[in-house]
């Protein structure tokens, strides 16, 4: 038995199933380091159907039309169109030589019609005869409007989100543990970052809070952040100062201005009088119309505009940890306020905690289940200890493996995925049966003959897992909601077996029968 034992730890296929389960378990347990309060879960993720939250079903709001003119040019159609409709107005090259124009609002094909009119023109003609008119929009702007919601969400530390997009204008956002409040405040408002400058009044006439209509009278356009903001610096920066009560750290919210928006702010700054008299002079930043940020310019940064202009800001926001929170905040919206359309909120829906909690719990139960479920039934099959345990510990290795495979790529595991789980339970049972029937049934012979039987054992298990891949992959790649997570673990699972733990199994059995 000693030699056995030294033998299968010297095989290199058992020891790549202990390698493997080892390195699951440190990307679950050890590296890179789990939060303090994460308990048995590690650097697991879960979806929000097993600890709760929030899902978005997003329409992203645009058209797209192509139109006929004679009278005037394409950048006269976007000037034009853009002034009518008060958006934004992009031309992209069709594949037949003509323009499509991107118009980043929803609009009816009755309303566009009417508008065209003033300058001689229609809505063109698709080769079927009918009008080229699509309530949609380009992916590009598409894959643009998820960068920046992506951005957001994980400037807010929300690692446990997914963003599935279908088709070109439609978007699906799971958010576990954000309620549906918070979710709908978080992703499902356009985003219009603006900076305006105090022109009257005095110091504390602008708050957070307020909405333009409250200070328009009081202030002056600026620049939008789409067009003046450079760079936004990642995380806050803090400086040491003197207080009344000794030293404190000031936080604040860095980011970098064009040549266009350093020199509308100097000029605004110096216009309105803020280089002189900055504190009744406030920068007041506005998001969808109110007003998240306002604060006087610094007496060095005045000094400084009457020189020339400064492309490097720091938007100081307080200190300490309130402060420090203001900042965060405050770079969320200065670096993913804008969004470049519209987006309407279609449907949404939500899991409350403890409801989420409860599937958690039940999943577990109905994969522990599952997992001594199969382990009795074989029992009941060959009565052999020697037989099951071995089984048991590699059905368990691979449940090891596609847990760390999840954590090592950041996957969400959902009531799909756990239901994945079961079934790759479910077929390496099948698989392992098969590699033991084929050893058992040749009873103790030849190497040769052993391995004829082995082999003729894998070559249905390859075509058995070939022939399920190729099915769940249809499902994978298609990105069909959550059904996507149950193929791919599928997948990710039967990869695991065929070629780390059923060849290790095999060895097993050669040895202990």
């Amino acid at each position: 038995m000693k030699k056995g034992e030294k033998g299968l730890l010297g095989d290199i296929r058992v020891m790549a199933v202990i390698l493997c389960v080892f390195a699951a378990l440190v990307v679950i347990y050890v590296y890179p380091p789990p939060p303090a309060d994460a308990g048995i879960n590690g650097n697991l993720r879960y979806g929000l159907d097993l600890v709760g939250g929030s899902s978005l079903q997003l329409k992203l709001e645009g058209t797209l039309v192509k139109i006929n003119t004679t009278s005037v040019n394409e950048s006269e159609v976007v000037e034009f169109l853009e002034e009518a409709l008060d958006t934004e107005v992009t031309p992209y090259k069709a594949d037949d030589g003509g323009v499509i124009y991107e118009i980043r609002k929803s609009v009816t094909k009755e309303q566009l019609s009417e508008v065209l009119r003033g300058i001689n023109a229609d809505i063109a003609k698709k080769p079927n005869g009918e009008d080229f008119f699509e309530d949609s929009i380009t992916r590009a702007t598409r894959d643009e409007t998820r960068q920046i919601i992506e951005t957001k969400i994980n400037m807010l530390g929300l690692a446990s989100t997914t963003i599935r997009t279908v088709g070109d204008n439609l978007m699906i956002i799971d958010l576990a543990g954000i309620d549906i409040r918070t979710a709908r405040d978080m992703v499902g408002k356009p985003g219009k970052f603006e900076i305006r400058i105090q022109t009257n009044g005095t110091k504390g006439d602008i708050a957070k809070g307020q909405r333009l209509e409250e200070i328009e009278n009081i202030t002056a356009h600026v620049m939008y952040g789409s067009a003046g903001i450079e760079s936004v610096g990642t995380t806050p920066t803090s400086e040491m100062r003197k207080g009344p009560e000794g030293e404190y750290e000031e936080w604040g919210a860095p980011f970098a201005l064009n040549e266009g928006g350093a020199t509308a702010l100097r000029d605004s700054a110096i216009e309105f009088g803020a280089v002189d008299n900055p504190e009744d002079h406030e920068l007041a930043m506005l998001l969808d119309n109110v007003v998240v940020y306002s604060a006087p310019i610094a007496n060095e940064a005045c000094k400084k505009l009457e020189e020339g202009v400064i492309y490097w800001w720091i938007a100081n926001t307080g200190p300490e940890e309130e402060g420090r929170k203001k900042a965060r905040e405050l770079i969320i919206h200065l670096k993913a306020g804008a969004l470049p359309v519209n987006v309407d909120i279609v449907g949404s829906g939500e899991v409350p905690a403890y409801l989420g909690a409860k599937f958690k719990k039940g999943a577990l139960i109905a994969g522990l289940l599952a997992l001594i479920s199969v382990t009795g039934v074989v029992f009941l099959r060959y009565r052999e200890p020697k037989i099951v345990l071995p089984m048991f510990f590699a059905l368990f290795s691979e449940v090891i493996l596609i847990l760390g495979f999840a954590a090592l790529i950041h996957w969400q595991l959902d009531l799909p995925s756990i239901a994945g789980i079961i079934a790759v339970i479910g077929t390496g049972v099948d698989q392992l049966v098969i590699i033991t029937d084929e050893v058992l049934s040749g009873g103790r012979s030849s190497t040769k003959m052993y391995r004829k039987r082995i082999d003729f054992a894998f070559g249905i298990i390859f075509v058995s897992a070939t022939t399920t891949i190729v099915a769940m992959s249809a499902i994978a790649f298609m990105a069909l909601g959550t059904l996507r997570g149950f193929a791919i673990v599928i997948i990710v699972g039967l990869l695991f077996g065929v070629f780390i733990t059923r060849p290790a199994y095999a060895r097993v059995i050669e040895t202990i029968v």
